[in-house]
């Protein structure tokens, strides 16, 4: 039988399964059989095969319960990764006025390599792959602690082309096995790289990227659309990694009075950037409709209720009774849920 190509194909096609067995067992509750014992026999039978087969190959989740577990686990791996990166470079910062030079290269150079082949052991021993994704992750911290710890020790000229390797190791081990966490590391590493690089060539140092959002608002919009020729699990996170960034730049520079680089007054450039933030907020939630993207959606409509809240603040915190300014906030929380929900009736009257 044709199998779906890839995890993310292979999990949507399970989940068609499991509605149509729902609306077939509805149908039959309510006195409705569309089709004869035997056909359903012979689709049941054909449909659990089709769901051992690709559960054999793609560790797919066959139903909701095991849905809500691998929601689990993944947020676990997220939470293991960070937590193990931490301890990986406390201990070497712990023991580092201990050991000789030759010690710390070789503890620098060695254990990048050790989380490596950790990945390894973990690709080739579990299909789900979340221990390989947590050994790369500690990898590319290890690796990030390696280029730092070692331009420290021999005295190296800081350069932004640091970022570039960051993101070349993190994108190295994570696309062949499609692995999220570094992959999203190595996004975000990347659009750094971007922004280091415009702020170095106005002739500013380029650690002082972060300083000014508008180069990391310029790099990530310059990366989003590249992510549309990786295969459709990274496609999202890609596209999900720089859409988060570029926004939150746009939030600093709409909300927090973070530096710009346009040579207008201050209060003109926070108003710019305030309509920027608000348009922005409308055309993203509405691109995530039309997509049929929810997680495209979750990111807009959290930016757009972070910039509100931001703009409610600075405006009416120091003056106003503060059992007014929340009513206010429940009020703007009504009407934005009013206009999601005439949205939502649009869209279902529209496929009527």
């Amino acid at each position: 039988m044709p199998l779906p190509s890839t995890k993310d194909a292979a999990q949507r096609r399970a989940a068609q399964i499991r509605a149509f067995r729902a609306e077939l067992a509805e149908l039959r509750s309510e006195g409705v059989d569309p089709i004869t014992p035997e056909r359903r026999a012979a689709v049941d039978a054909h449909h659990d095969a089709m769901l051992v087969e690709l559960a054999r190959r793609y560790d797919i989740d066959r139903t909701a319960a095991e849905e809500r577990l691998s929601l689990g686990m993944r947020l676990a791996s997220a939470f293991g990764s960070a937590a193990l990166t931490a301890a990986v470079v406390s201990f070497f910062y712990r023991i580092w006025g201990s050991l000789p030079s030759p010690a710390q290269v070789a503890a620098l150079t060695a254990a990048p390599m050790i989380a490596l082949a950790a990945m390894a052991v973990g690709i080739r021993r579990e299909r789900t792959l979340y221990v390989a994704s947590i050994c790369a992750s500690v990898a590319c911290g290890a690796f990030i602690l390696q280029s730092v710890m070692l331009g420290t020790l021999f005295n190296m000229r800081s350069t932004p082309h640091l970022l570039a390797a960051w993101s070349v190791f993190a994108l190295a081990v994570s696309l062949p096995w499609r692995l999220p966490l570094p992959f999203a590391a190595g996004v975000t590493a990347l659009v750094c790289y971007g922004a280091a690089v415009l702020i170095w060539a106005g002739g500013a140092p380029w650690s002082s990227f972060a300083a000014y959002p508008e180069t990391l608002l310029v790099a990530a919009a310059i990366a989003h659309p590249v992510g549309q020729r990786l295969p459709l699990e990274l496609q999202r996170w890609w596209q999900g990694t720089t859409l988060v960034i570029a926004l939150g730049a746009l939030l600093a520079l709409s909300t927090f009075d973070a530096s710009s680089l346009l040579p207008w007054p201050s209060d003109w450039v926070e108003r710019a950037y305030q309509a920027g933030a608000a348009v922005a907020a409308v055309v993203v939630i509405a691109h995530g409709v039309r997509t049929s993207r929810g997680e495209t959606v979750v990111v807009g409509a959290l930016f757009a209720a972070l910039f509100l809240f931001g703009r409610f603040v600075d405006w009416w915190w120091d003056w106003m009774p503060k059992y007014l300014f929340f009513l206010i906030l429940a009020s703007v929380s009504l009407a934005w849920l009013w206009l999601l929900r005439r949205l939502r009736s649009g869209i279902a009257d529209a496929h009527a």
